[in-house]
């Protein structure tokens, strides 16, 4: 298994990689104040963490779609590639970019299209046909329907349920318990039942 560096210290992505049979070298974030977190080496410089640390990849353990991808882009500009974490089988003819994070409780269905540095929370079901843009999060508990397309950096919040055929646009923010129906103009963010 991998030896890898986890960029954000998410919890939950400690235990997963643990799970799965990866070796944590370190976590990277700026939040950290401490040189140990859980047992792991901490940085909470970027730069400092890639300088410092020899792996395999990193692991994108960060939940703003915004601030995944410009750590992925830092990473990748310093030749360390982003992995994956899945906890689940993905379905048949599922297709995905790098980085991509399934948690344990997940479920990707067949046929779906899922970006670069996606991620999907525990419990977060994704149906058939769904395409899924660059770093998109789906919360815990949420639901992608069948045949709906969420735009690059994306948030869908915890137990959302975005209905089939619905477009999401870039950026967009959908907030929890939120009902989706209609489509959704990039850089928006809607809540409640329907979702406005």
């Amino acid at each position: 298994m991998a030896h890898v560096l986890l960029a954000g210290a998410a919890h939950e992505m400690l235990a997963l990689a643990r799970d799965l049979g990866h070796t944590v070298a370190a976590v990277a974030d700026p939040v950290l104040d401490k040189r140990d977190w859980r047992g792991v080496p901490a940085f909470c410089d970027d730069t400092e963490a890639c300088e410092r640390v020899a792996c395999d990849g990193v692991v994108l353990a960060i939940d703003s779609p915004t601030a995944r991808a410009r750590v992925q882009a830092f990473y990748e500009e310093r030749g360390l590639a982003a992995l994956d974490l899945v906890a689940v089988a993905l379905g048949e003819g599922t297709t995905h970019g790098t980085g991509l994070v399934v948690q344990h409780g997940g479920v990707v269905s067949v046929d779906c299209a899922l970006g670069r540095g996606v991620r999907l929370n525990m419990r977060a079901v994704v149906m058939h046909d769904v395409a899924l843009g660059d770093h998109a999060t789906i919360a815990p508990g949420a639901v992608v329907l069948g045949r709906a397309r969420l735009g690059a950096r994306a948030y869908i919040g915890a137990n959302a349920t975005i209905l089939p055929r619905v477009s999401i646009g870039d950026d967009c923010t959908v907030g929890a318990g939120a009902v989706v129906t209609r489509d959704v103009p990039a850089g928006a963010t809607v809540k409640g039942v329907p979702a406005r």
